[in-house]
């Protein structure tokens, strides 16, 4: 009796802790609501507490004891101040993304199992920062102008000069009246140098018309140095290279390139003359024969002819240009580049950091042959309308022969520049860079004078140019 009194106490007892009640042997369905929010209250404390006992304010401060890795968080102003502190401030050479920072994730402690530094440094996990790119390729389009350096000095090749030119191979006229009206009146245009008043006095009229007609003469002749922005359209430049990173503010690079050029007619000179018409008008008269009776159909002149000369001084009867043939140059060079702190940051990776950069390498440039072009005034209509501007003008035919100027061959170079670079993505990047680039001296090519003599050696002028170039660049 007292034994079965005691395991039915027991069994009571133990139903009342649980929160059931048999009966008949049946589970019921009963449930203390009490009890079960008073189980989630505890529950939910309970984690509060793990929350801010495991909290920290740097990813640096060791975990607190106690803790497991999982259960670590940063404190949200902790966070506020690390967006903000030196581990994620930006800076240094941009096409690596943050070079020299810490690689940290937005995450709390224990989201994702090293994903953070923190983590990995208490709990000696593998994670790795991101891979630094060290080399990355380039394409860049320029453009190029000449600032300095002329590409012809006649007086290096006179053979392309104007000297030899004579006004009177372009001399006109023509006649009025016939010998059977008792006069022939002829008029010619042409040009000369200048004759004074006192050598006008001094001559007579045959000396006069030799005066005017002597080959070769005029007043003067100019004939400037071509440069080369005279001779060949801007340059239009492709070059592609690799860029292996140094540092965080220094890279190395090596380029290939080609440019090109239309060749272009520039001015060769003139030549300014003073324009003449001369009229002579000489009488005739029929022949006689040896009784004095006139010859029927013939007639010869009557007496010396009656001469005037009208002039116009200082008049540009001609001009030259010389055609050069296209440009074409291949480019090999290797450089440098420094780059300086960001002057504009922004979230991510989109600044803009200054540079410079310097360069040296070869050039291998194209032959270049010319060819001379005369454009030349027609006398008579000149003279007519009042002087040489303004009047109809024609160009000489030539032979459709060139000259050679300039043999293919290889030149140093160097360029000195300055931009700024933009970093788009981490990846992609675009700079916009000028500064001066400087090609050595051409040689001359042989050739002959007017007295047959072959000419040897001499050399063009070093070109000074202005690049302006686009790059854009790629992480490997």
């Amino acid at each position: 009796m007292r034994l079965g009194t005691v395991t039915l106490s027991a069994t009571l007892s133990a139903a009342l802790l649980s929160g059931c009640s048999f009966v008949g042997g049946q589970s019921s369905n009963f449930k203390n609501p009490f009890a079960k929010q008073k189980a989630g209250h505890l529950g939910q404390y309970a984690q509060q507490a793990v929350n801010q006992r495991c909290q920290i304010a740097s990813p640096r401060q060791p975990i607190p004891r106690g803790c497991r890795p999982e259960q670590v968080t940063i404190g949200t102003a902790g966070q506020g101040q690390f967006g903000q502190g030196a581990y994620g401030a930006q800076g240094g050479f941009p096409q690596q993304p943050q070079f020299g920072q810490p690689q940290y994730t937005s995450g709390a402690y224990g989201d994702a199992l090293g994903q953070t530094a923190a983590v990995a440094h208490h709990t000696g996990g593998t994670n790795k920062r991101k891979r630094k790119p060290k080399l990355r390729g380039s394409l860049s389009l320029g453009l190029e102008r000449s600032i300095d350096g002329d590409f012809l000095d006649f007086n290096d090749r006179p053979d392309l000069g104007i000297g030899g030119y004579n006004p009177q191979d372009f001399n006109e006229g023509f006649q009025t009246g016939t010998q059977a009206s008792g006069s022939v009146t002829t008029t010619t245009y042409t040009a000369n140098d200048f004759i004074s008043a006192a050598e006008f006095e001094q001559s007579t009229a045959s000396e006069i018309s030799d005066l005017i007609r002597a080959d070769g003469g005029f007043e003067s002749a100019t004939q400037s140095a071509l440069d080369f922005n005279d001779v060949w359209l801007t340059p239009l430049t492709v070059k592609g290279g690799l860029e292996y990173i140094v540092n965080d503010n220094t890279t190395v690079f090596a380029n290939g390139g080609y440019s090109y050029a239309a060749g272009n007619a520039g001015s060769a000179g003139s030549v300014t003359a003073t324009l003449y018409r001369e009229t002579s008008e000489q009488p005739t008269a029929p022949l006689l024969d040896a009784t004095g009776a006139a010859i029927s159909g013939q007639f010869g002149p009557n007496g010396d002819p009656l001469v005037a000369v009208n002039f116009i001084p200082n008049q540009e009867i001609a001009s030259f240009e010389l055609e050069a043939s296209d440009l074409e140059r291949f480019d090999l060079e290797v450089g440098a580049r420094h780059y300086f702190k960001p002057i504009v940051k922004s979230d991510g990776y989109r600044t803009v950091t200054p540079f410079v950069g310097a360069s040296v390498g070869v050039s291998r440039v194209n032959s270049v042959d010319v060819r001379l072009r005369q454009t030349q005034v027609f006398f008579q209509q000149a003279f007519e309308s009042g002087g040489s501007e303004g009047a109809e003008t024609f160009i000489v035919p030539s032979s459709g022969d060139s000259t050679r100027l300039y043999d293919a061959q290889w030149l140093p170079q160097g360029q000195l520049n300055v931009g700024a670079e933009w970093q788009v993505t981490p990846k992609w990047a675009l700079a916009l860079e000028s500064g001066v680039r400087i090609q050595d001296s051409r040689d001359l090519a042989d050739f002959t004078d007017d007295a047959g003599n072959l000419i040897e050696g001499g050399n063009g002028d070093t070109n000074i140019s202005i690049p302006l170039t686009l790059r854009g660049s790629i992480n490997f």
